[in-house]
């Protein structure tokens, strides 16, 4: 990328809205660590995350040349986002970055104030978090808010097609910038991948994989009643993904699951070991009855295993096959389609097809250079 200086300075952003990275769980965690960290290679960029302490196993003060400054907040499902915003919000108007960039609903409700003291602001939409069941009504009623508040921004971000559909009836002023999917994966031995799959008890190819929080909006509960249904089933169901706040969902998930020996919960996985997971998985499947763009859609389609997911709007716009999509909250053709497709082999061809439409649309470098642009954008009105 080419470098960009203001004044000879470097360009200052602080980052509210992410718990934290590297190895958060979360969508916004992943989408901001993976584009943060080819932001922060740009010379004249200084990039501070202002992340949740609770969150982070280790707290490094730098990471791969980006600044952390941890703060605390309180543990509520419904406030500890907007607790954390206004400490983070606050934190910015003292220090005076010359953008701060807005990441999620959560905390969006302070861009009318952090303009306020003439800080340039962006904002990034990942999903319509008030459309989730996990939400009350009062928590519902502030993301709407939020996203009202949102429209202040001096430049918005949409993650994907139905985001930007949505926000372009209210802003002139959002831009279409995809989540991306890191291609080229790290290298794994031979004796790594035999000691991950021995340790869950998995053969290759031997499995149904989910990825994900344990969230109402996940539909988890319909996967796991097709599975358990499925004819002469010689496969194993792995759910990877942890339930901070979800406590009450995920008992009752699992309780669905209590008698089938053949479905294992691994809790939050990161690094090589979900590599791994991945990369021998027979099938992913991802029955959500809402996403934004679906982090783990977009990796499971980068290691060449066959994909099932939910037909909501924000899946479709992924050109897959007619037969890679379910009827959502329909367990009866959830379990039709993967009878068929655990039996079925992926071609070649479409390997090669979809890992080109990755390439052309869900590349993290180029949706960081657009990133790039538009703080050189901002920086110079």
């Amino acid at each position: 990328m080419n470098s960009v200086k203001r004044n000879n300075n470097k360009i200052r952003i602080f980052v509210i809205g992410v718990r934290g990275f590297p190895g958060v769980q979360g969508g916004v965690e992943k989408h901001s660590e993976e584009q943060y960290k080819r932001l922060a290679k740009n010379s004249d960029l200084e990039i501070t995350v202002l992340a949740i302490d609770k969150y982070c196993n280790t707290l490094v003060s730098r990471w791969e040349n980006i600044d952390f400054k941890y703060l605390k907040s309180i543990n509520s499902k419904n406030f500890e986002k907007l607790y954390y915003g206004l400490k983070a919000s606050i934190y910015s108007i003292l220090k005076r970055p010359d953008i701060v960039h807005f990441q999620g609903l959560n905390a969006a409700i302070y861009i009318p104030l952090v303009k306020l003291f003439g800080i340039k602001t962006i904002f990034t939409q990942g999903s319509m978090d008030y459309l989730y069941p996990k939400w009350g009504k009062i928590a519902k009623f502030i993301l709407k808010i939020s996203e009202k508040a949102s429209l202040r921004a001096d430049k918005i971000i949409a993650v994907s097609k139905i985001i930007y559909d949505h926000l372009r009836k209210y802003s002139d002023k959002v831009v279409l910038v995809y989540n991306g999917v890191n291609i080229n994966h790290i290298v794994v031995s031979q004796d790594e991948e035999k000691s991950i799959l021995a340790k869950y008890g998995l053969r290759k190819q031997g499995y149904v994989f989910f990825v994900g929080r344990l969230t109402k909006e996940k539909a988890i509960e319909d996967l796991i009643k097709a599975f358990i249904q499925l004819d002469n089933n010689d496969f194993k169901l792995v759910i990877a993904g942890g339930s901070e706040y979800t406590e009450k969902y995920s008992s009752m998930i699992k309780n669905i699951a209590k008698d089938a020996s053949n479905i294992l919960f691994t809790g939050f996985i990161t690094g090589s070991e979900l590599q791994i997971l991945f990369s021998n998985a027979k099938l992913f499947v991802l029955p959500s009855r809402h996403e934004g763009l679906s982090n783990a859609l977009l990796e499971a389609i980068s290691y060449g295993i066959e994909i099932l997911a939910s037909d909501i709007e924000a899946n479709l716009q992924i050109n897959l096959n007619k037969n890679n999509f379910f009827k959502m909250g329909d367990v009866e053709d959830l379990k039709s389609k993967m009878n068929c497709l655990l039996y079925a082999e992926i071609t070649e061809k479409e390997k090669l097809r979809r890992m080109e439409m990755l390439k052309a649309n869900f590349d993290w470098d180029e949706t960081s250079k657009k990133m790039y642009a538009l703080y050189k954008e901002i920086i110079q009105k």
